[in-house]
């Protein structure tokens, strides 16, 4: 299971020319026998987000949060689709098969309402090369192709998408076209954290809503959730930690919090 889109899309490329080409699989494993590897083949890639589309139900009947007034728009990570394009998910249902039904179909089974717009198929920005190389690039492209898009045509409360890089460049460029007064200000998470929210967990010691830069008080406002209350719960946790009165999350604790869960 993999959460990267980019790496889902190669790691699912580079499975298929070994699994169909033996000349490349034979040199492959002529390569790792030099080092006394063995050569392992998955017998399956999966993306987390098909995780989660598979899973929306019991998030559905675990919901706490009613979010039946929220308007969404969704971004598809275009390397989950776009490299193996035959082995993503798609459902008559959902956009009448004609795009990914991930994202959208979890974010339904949640009661809201997904809204649809010009440029879904056009890429967040990220780019992996220009991110690195063209900053201005992936900020311009992020903002005035998607959120300015979004804002423009269906002015929705929050954005999703299923991809770390997607998640990073569509809230935290925001804040150079905002500087233009640019129309933005559509707060981005990942479906995974709308599903968690949505069946109770705290907004920052779960969900992590300090880590994202575009506002996301009115998103969780328009919820009716106290985060100023949470808000004041997770400081006091920083303080406990800073006072050493309360340890921090631990590589060890999470291999017996992993160990319980397994023997459960």
């Amino acid at each position: 299971m993999i959460h990267c889109g980019t790496s889902y899309g190669h790691y699912k490329e580079i499975r298929e020319q070994l699994v169909h080409h033996k000349p490349l699989r034979d040199e492959v494993r002529r390569i790792l026998d030099k080092l006394g590897k063995p050569l392992v083949i998955p017998e399956e890639i999966v993306h987390y987000s098909e995780w989660v589309h598979v899973m929306r139900g019991k998030f559905a009947e675990k919901q706490t949060v009613d979010m039946s007034m929220i308007r969404a728009t969704v971004h598809p990570a275009c390397h989950y689709y776009k490299i193996v394009a035959e082995d993503a998910i798609y459902d008559p249902d959902i956009y009448g098969g004609q795009r990914t039904a991930t994202v959208t179909g979890t974010l339904e089974a949640l009661g809201i309402d997904v809204a649809d717009y010009s440029t879904w198929f056009d890429c967040c920005g990220f780019g992996f090369r220009h991110v690195l190389v063209q900053r201005d690039f992936t900020r311009s492209f992020s903002t005035l192709r998607k959120i300015e898009v979004m804002k423009n045509e269906v002015n929705p409360d929050v954005t999703v998408t299923h991809d770390t890089g997607c998640v990073t460049t569509l809230d935290k460029s925001q804040f150079s076209a905002k500087a233009h007064d640019r129309n933005v200000g559509i707060p981005v998470l990942s479906d995974a954290q709308v599903a968690a929210l949505a069946m109770g967990a705290h907004p920052f010691r779960v969900v992590q809503f300090h880590w994202h830069s575009t506002d996301w008080r009115p998103f969780l406002d328009k919820l009716g959730i106290n985060w100023q209350k949470y808000w004041d719960e997770f400081q006091g946790d920083l303080e406990s930690i800073r006072a050493g009165t309360k340890s921090g999350i631990t590589l060890g604790r999470r291999r017996q919090a992993r160990s319980v869960w397994l023997d459960e």
